[in-house]
């Protein structure tokens, strides 16, 4: 009886150790891959496969970078990797930009619109001042014609500006450059839209 009660003296053998591993009942998707041989290869040729995209997608630019493209695409938009690292590199931006609109009131006056100072209307304005989105320039006017009119005065004129300046070179922060602008776009708000 002592005999049969102690562990055996060897380990076991692969045929042992897969009879005593045991999927878990209710197991879920998940579980059912770590636990299965075919499972874990599955995972490791779909994590190998991702870092092969990952690496693709952010090498600058080059011909192997273009060869493997045709491959890596398809897969970046389904693996939520659609995104840029190299925002400073290698080419930094050497010029900043903005967007302001002046705006003419009825009696004569002005103000000058300016978008607050956050990271989702910098790249939104970004986007719409370009030429590329022409579509959206009309749309900006007379949504900034609509939030500055009042009870004194409505607005009869908004231009939207670009304005630009060249950025010193890395490590000569005191240079500032001139800033330039253009008018873009002039928006005459139609009659009887004000207020």
């Amino acid at each position: 009886m002592e005999l049969l009660d102690r562990a055996p003296s060897h380990p076991p053998s692969g045929h042992e150790r897969a009879s005593t591993t045991t999927r878990p009942t209710g197991a879920t998707l998940q579980q059912r891959l770590e636990h299965s041989r075919a499972g874990r290869q599955l995972l490791s040729v779909v994590l190998a496969f991702s870092v092969v995209v990952v690496v693709v997608w952010n090498l600058p630019q080059s011909s192997l970078r273009e060869a493997m493209l045709p491959v890596v695409e398809p897969a970046v938009g389904v693996l939520g990797l659609d995104q840029r690292w190299n925002l400073f590199a290698p080419n930094p931006p050497q010029r900043t930009y903005q967007v302001v609109a002046r705006i003419t009131y009825a009696d004569g006056s002005l103000a000058l619109w300016e978008p607050p100072n956050n990271d989702r209307w910098r790249k939104w304005l970004g986007v719409a001042r370009t030429s590329q989105n022409r579509l959206l320039w009309e749309p900006t006017a007379a949504w900034i014609a609509h939030h500055h009119n009042g009870a004194e005065r409505g607005v009869v004129r908004v231009e939207l500006i670009r304005r630009w300046r060249d950025l010193p070179p890395p490590g000569n922060a005191a240079i500032q450059f001139p800033w330039q602008e253009e008018i873009y776009f002039t928006y005459d708000v139609p009659a009887g839209s004000a207020r």
